[in-house]
This record gives structure tokens, C-alpha cells and sequence, in this order.
């Protein structure tokens, strides 16, 4: 049997590859995203009474993640990267479906010339990721209190506290121009140390320079001295 599953827009989100995006939602609070409509759902009918829900769920495609070959085992971030779950068990991106649910927060409708365009903040999503469908967040139901959380029962501490080099903070107050929030965003990323799981343990790396693409800059950091030292925003363009 075929399913008529068609994406019904693109969401444009803050990160540019894989790495460094979040790696559960809201994490990065104010990550920015905009979700457009696909001509044929560009309908303002659809979306009728949405403002009235703080919170939506996306549901989308890990398009950046389809393999004919899923791993039946994983190795989550969360446990180091060295021990294996189930697929199940875990919100890898590589699965027999590759599709992925976030709750995100609704900021503002725009109603544009080509149709509605959802303002979203707290994003954990690739940019130009499809998306197959949205619905409210519900708090009375969707929320559960008693719920257990398996191995990993509360939020991630990554222990690192993030220092701007003046360079940096230069570049950023001049961004930031344009982009509300910038450091706030940098430093929320950077907090939830986005090294391979392996790495997790070391905490003194002055010589290895990382690099995250965001927005339109590289982001460029180092481990020192048990903290993340952000040392520079390249651009891109």
C-alpha cells in the first residue's frame, strides 16, 4: 500500500549542518525557524485559530538522514556514545522512517504574499528540512508529569561555562544587529557541548578549533581550561 505523505512546507531554521544542532528541542531556547507553505497549503483557512496555542508540534522528514540500511542498535550522545540501545529506544535520525517530531513555540503568524509563514522559536531541526504536517501542543494532555525519562531521566549538564574572546564579541554585537539574540544563542549551543559523545569527558582541547555553521557564519570555539572559549564568527557570504 502507498501512503499520501507530501510535505506540506520548508522550515528554515538557524543551523546549517548537522552538527551542532541541538540535540533535543528547546534546548536553545530562542533558535530561530520560519515554517513556509508549500503553494497548494499556502492557505490562511488552514491555519485558522492557530494563534491561540503558545506551543505546535512539527512533524518532519530527517531528509538528511534516509538509508536503506537502519542500524537496529544505536549509540546515543546521552551515554557517552559508546553504549548501544534499541532504534526504538532512542531518537536517532537514522530509522526505518526517517521522520522526527518536535514541539516548538508559535511566536507570530505572518501573512505574506505567498500565504501564511509560522514565526518559531526553539528549534532542534536542520535548515530546509520538510515538514509533514503541524499540530497544536496540548498542554492538558501532552504534558506528562509522572512520566520516566529511561537513561536519560533529566536535562543535559554540560559544566561549561562560554567566554567571548574581544574579537568575538565584536563580531557578535555587530551581527546581533541583525539578529536578535545572537549571544544568547551562541551560548545556549555551545552550552549543551555539541562534541561528539565521546568527547564529552575531556575538558582541555587548546589546540583543536571547532567549527559550527549557523545562520550565515562559522562559529569558531575551543576547550580550554574546562570552558568553551567562542574565538571567532567568520562569514560566509
Amino acid at each position: 500500500m502507498e501512503y499520501p505523505f507530501k510535505p506540506i512546507g520548508t522550515l528554515h531554521t538557524c543551523f546549517k549542518e548537522k552538527f551542532g544542532i541541538p540535540r533535543q528541542m528547546n534546548l536553545v531556547e530562542k533558535a530561530p525557524a520560519t515554517l513556509v507553505f508549500h503553494p497548494e497549503f499556502a492557505r490562511e483557512q488552514a491555519i485558522r485559530e492557530l494563534t491561540g496555542f503558545s506551543h505546535i508540534w512539527l512533524i518532519f522528514v530527517f531528509h538528511k538522514a534516509i538509508t536503506n540500511n537502519w542500524p537496529a542498535m544505536v549509540r546515543p550522545p546521552r551515554l557517552g556514545g559508546n553504549k548501544r540501545v534499541g532504534v526504538f529506544a532512542s531518537r536517532s535520525p537514522f530509522r526505518p522512517n526517517p521522520v522526527g517530531m518536535s514541539a516548538v513555540k508559535l511566536k507570530c503568524i505572518e501573512i505574506s504574499s505567498r500565504g501564511p509563514i509560522l514565526h518559531l522559536t526553539g528549534v532542534d531541526i536542520l535548515d530546509n528540512t520538510p515538514v509533514l504536517d503541524i499540530k497544536p501542543y496540548l498542554p492538558y494532555s501532552d504534558s506528562i508529569p509522572q512520566a520516566t525519562g529511561g537513561f536519560a531521566p533529566t536535562a543535559p549538564e554540560s559544566g561549561f561555562h562560554i567566554n567571548f574572546s574581544d574579537k568575538a564579541l565584536e563580531q557578535c554585537a555587530l551581527l546581533g544587529k541583525k539578529i536578535p539574540d545572537l549571544k544568547s544563542i551562541i551560548t545556549q549551543v555551545l552550552e549543551n557541548d555539541p562534541r561528539p559523545g565521546y568527547c564529552s569527558n575531556i575538558t582541555d582541547e587548546p589546540d583543536r578549533i571547532y567549527g559550527i555553521r549557523l545562520f550565515d557564519f562559522d562559529l569558531k570555539w575551543v576547550v580550554i581550561n574546562g570552558g568553551i572559549q567562542v574565538i571567532a564568527l567568520e562569514s560566509v557570504i
